[in-house]
């Protein structure tokens, strides 16, 4: 079975795991420092991933020198919308590092990349919030990428109010140290929805409007291979919000019977955003490769 009969398998119909019939519309407006950013179904928003450390799962070391990093993010943002730079490894089995020891890594980076390319829409990937601040006082970053989803620094919410930056709040089943030894939920559907609602609920407690509020289901971050179908799988249209999905080169990928009769993992990547571009929410994807993501999901 090539990509292209892969793409037309049927698949049951995806679990819906809100209480709502409303569907989402068609664009969403997200509201990112003074930028409107709109998402538009069918079309999804790319950010460029550019991990400046030494040990991610994927690209760990290859940019963790400057001129390294701010070569690789130009070159990203040339077929990206935008670019999310991370300094601190979520990979499962990471350690924590300081935040001192971040910003050394990441705000130079964000810095040069703002005077390289001055209308770049930068993001940066960080859940502690001295870091955020810094990127977005010193490199005016557009948003904050949170894999703690506000749990594990009680001050970035204040941070993101205070910044005016977009926010994606992520559900993350426990820390990368040890967020993979064996995660259980008793249904993980319904259990990362009911996280979405208290967030958006504690969000908008803390001064912050649903329009700046991106979510994402946490792909691989704390899930088992299963636990990550089930959400794939999923309906999320009365989420009320755009969704970034996480996907590239994760480990999950190629597990399903289908997607074993695929090449690779790349192809695997392929046919989920397939997948997902049918299910009629607007979405951001996070990338390794924007330009594979575009031409593999027939965007192109």
């Amino acid at each position: 079975m090539d990509f292209c009969q892969a793409s037309k398998v049927r698949r049951r119909a995806p679990k819906k795991p809100f209480s709502s019939c409303m569907n989402s519309p068609a664009t969403m407006a997200w509201l990112c420092g003074k930028r409107v950013v709109t998402i538009r179904v069918g079309k999804p928003f790319l950010f460029g991933i550019l991990n400046v450390t030494p040990d991610s799962f994927s690209d760990g070391g290859q940019f963790f020198k400057k001129s390294d990093a701010v070569r690789q993010g130009i070159a990203l943002l040339e077929s990206a919308d935008g670019l999310d730079v991370g300094g601190e490894s979520t990979r499962p089995g990471a350690e924590e590092i300081s935040a001192k020891e971040e910003r050394a890594r990441v705000i130079p980076v964000l810095k040069e990349l703002r005077k390289e390319r001055p209308e770049a829409f930068l993001s940066v990937d960080t859940y502690k919030a001295e870091v955020a601040k810094a990127a977005a006082e010193e490199a005016g970053v557009e948003v904050i990428n949170d894999v703690g989803g506000g749990r594990w620094d009680p001050r970035m919410w204040e941070t993101v109010r205070m910044t005016g930056a977009g926010y994606i709040c992520m559900h993350a089943g426990g820390r990368p140290k040890d967020m993979q030894k064996d995660p259980k939920y008793s249904e993980v559907v319904r259990e990362v929805a009911a996280f979405f609602e208290e967030r958006i609920a504690g969000l908008a407690a803390a001064g912050l409007a649903a329009e700046k509020v991106v979510l994402d289901v946490g792909i691989g971050f704390g899930k088992t291979a299963e636990h990550n179908r089930a959400l794939l799988e999923a309906d999320w249209s009365g989420v009320g919000r755009p969704l970034m999905w996480g996907l590239s080169r994760k480990a999950f990928l190629g597990v399903t019977k289908v997607e074993r009769k695929l090449k690779d993992r790349e192809e695997a990547l392929d046919w989920w955003h397939r997948e997902l571009l049918g299910r009629g929410v607007p979405m951001v994807w996070r990338v390794h490769d924007p330009v594979r993501a575009r031409e593999g999901a027939g965007l192109c």
